[in-house]
This record gives structure tokens, C-alpha cells and sequence, in this order.
């Protein structure tokens, strides 16, 4: 049996459409449970009827924290079942999703199976993908996976300890896909497209629509949270690594600059060595 665990804060428009997602999946072997998290009274009770309608049994849970990342702790703590897909709200699942990986999982013993979601931009399919074969090198500089892309073993997160990071509100699946592939060496990749990404752009609210401070902020502490995890297990990013690292601090500390965070910038140029 599935938990799939569905944050939400406001948008409840684009939580109908990703619950409709889920019910015309092919694999019905799975529970939802939706985290609010903190949406405005308006939208909650606007929630509330979405998950009445569905289809089947909707488990509707208030967040004891805040953001995205705690909403999913939370939404984990308080479910039970053997997999886990965490599944963003603004998102949709394919219909073979959660048949396609439960069955990958089913052929062989895995801690966490990924499979592909292919970008949608202004309402239209683009050639570009999250979820790609991870690279050999643990110490490599990658995002291996988005959230919708990884079914999970509630027994692999509880043995290793693994949480979204609460202290850093946009990114968080930067690190945690990263800590998921470092604690691992039982996991496989399909590179069949199981789920659709919808890009943020000004207008979605999602804390991803814009390279603002705390998106720049975010981006600095994952890059060095997860330099840390590496360092831990005693692995190191090759030199083409290395470079890209350097690249993507050159990046944030520009946007730094192009949005006129002067004083920041000031603050946060060392991060470069």
C-alpha cells in the first residue's frame, strides 16, 4: 500500500486537478492524505469540498509547521503505509504512475525507485525532464530527482533518518533527493515519463516562481548542506563538479546583483571559496 502525501497551501484550484490525477490512476492500491498548510480560511473550506468530492477516502490534515517541508514531515508522521510518494499540489501524476513504480520496485529490493517528469510551461509540454540517471559519484554536483519523481520505502527513510529540511523553505528537494542518493545504494531509475511538472512562473504562487532573496538564500544552503553530507560519508565531486559548483554561486551571486540585493550580495560573495 501507497501514502501519497499531498501539501497544499492555497491554489485549490490545482489541488482538484492533482486529485484527479490520482483517481484515474491504474493502481488503486493507495491512500491520500492532504496537508493544508496554512492556507487562508477561504481556501481551506474550499479545500475541504475538493476533498469531499473525490472520489475516494481523502485524509485532510492541518500542518503543525510551516512550509512545504514541514508539511511533508508532518504528512509522513501521520501515515503508516509501506511506500511514499510525496506529491506537490500544483502537479499531476500520469495514470500508470504508481503502477509503473510499484512494479519496479516489485522487481528487485529497493530503497527508493525514480521515474521521469517531463516540464509543462504556459500550459505546454516541453522537451525537458526531471529525473535522470544518477551519477556514479556520489560527490557529484546533481539534482537527481523532483519530489513526484521518487516512490519511497517508509522503511529506508525511518533507518536513515531522512527529513525535508525545515530551515530552508524553497530547494528542499535539492537536498533531500541528494541525502536519498548518498544514504543508498539500492535504487534504480526508469526513464519513462510518469508525472508532469508545471513550472512555476510569476503568477502560480509557489515560492519557485521567482529568483528572490530567499530562493538565492535556499540555493547557497543547499549547495552547502549537501557539501556537508558529502564531506560526512567522506565523498568528493570531481572537478567537473567542483567547476559547476563555482558556476552556480557565480549565478546567485549575479542575481544577487540584477535584483538589487547590494547588502546581501556584500554578505555573501565569500560563499564563492
Amino acid at each position: 500500500m501507497i501514502d501519497v502525501i499531498v501539501p497544499v497551501k492555497g491554489r485549490p484550484s490545482k489541488l482538484e486537478r492533482a486529485l484527479k490525477s490520482l483517481e484515474d490512476q491504474t493502481y488503486q492500491e493507495f491512500e491520500v492524505t492532504v496537508v493544508n498548510d496554512h492556507s487562508s480560511l477561504e481556501d481551506r473550506n474550499y479545500i475541504v469540498q475538493i476533498c469531499a468530492s473525490y472520489k475516494g477516502q481523502i485524509n485532510l490534515i492541518d500542518s503543525k509547521g510551516t512550509g512545504a517541508p514541514a508539511a511533508r514531515n508532518f504528512g509522513f508522521r501521520n501515515t503508516q503505509n509501506e511506500y511514499v510518494l510525496w506529491f506537490d499540489s500544483d502537479d499531476i501524476l500520469l495514470p500508470h504512475k504508481l503502477e509503473h513504480d510499484i512494479q519496479m520496485f516489485k522487481s528487485n529490493t529497493f530503497d527508493f525507485v525514480v521515474s521521469r517528469a517531463q516540464h509543462i510551461e504556459k500550459g505546454m509540454l516541453v522537451d525537458r525532464y526531471w529525473g535522470k540517471q544518477p551519477h556514479t559519484n556520489k560527490g557529484a554536483f546533481q539534482f537527481p530527482f523532483q519530489t513526484m519523481c521518487a516512490l519511497v520505502s517508509r522503511a529506508f527513510i525511518e533507518e536513515k533518518s531522512i527529513k525535508w529540511n525545515e530551515d530552508n523553505l524553497s530547494n528542499d528537494d535539492w537536498e533531500f533527493s541528494n541525502e536519498c542518493m548518498i544514504k543508498s545504494d539500492r535504487h534504480t531509475f526508469s526513464n519513462t515519463v510518469t508525472a508532469h511538472y508545471n513550472v512555476p512562473d510569476a503568477t502560480s504562487g509557489s515560492i519557485g516562481s521567482s529568483l528572490n532573496r530567499i530562493k538565492i538564500e535556499s540555493q547557497f544552503k543547499a549547495i552547502e548542506n549537501i557539501a556537508r553530507l558529502q564531506k560526512k560519508h567522506d565523498l568528493k565531486p570531481g572537478l567537473y563538479s567542483r567547476i559547476r559548483i563555482l558556476r552556480h554561486r557565480l549565478f546567485l551571486l549575479n542575481a544577487c546583483l540584477k535584483n538589487g540585493y547590494y547588502i546581501y550580495f556584500m554578505k555573501s560573495w565569500k560563499r564563492l571559496f
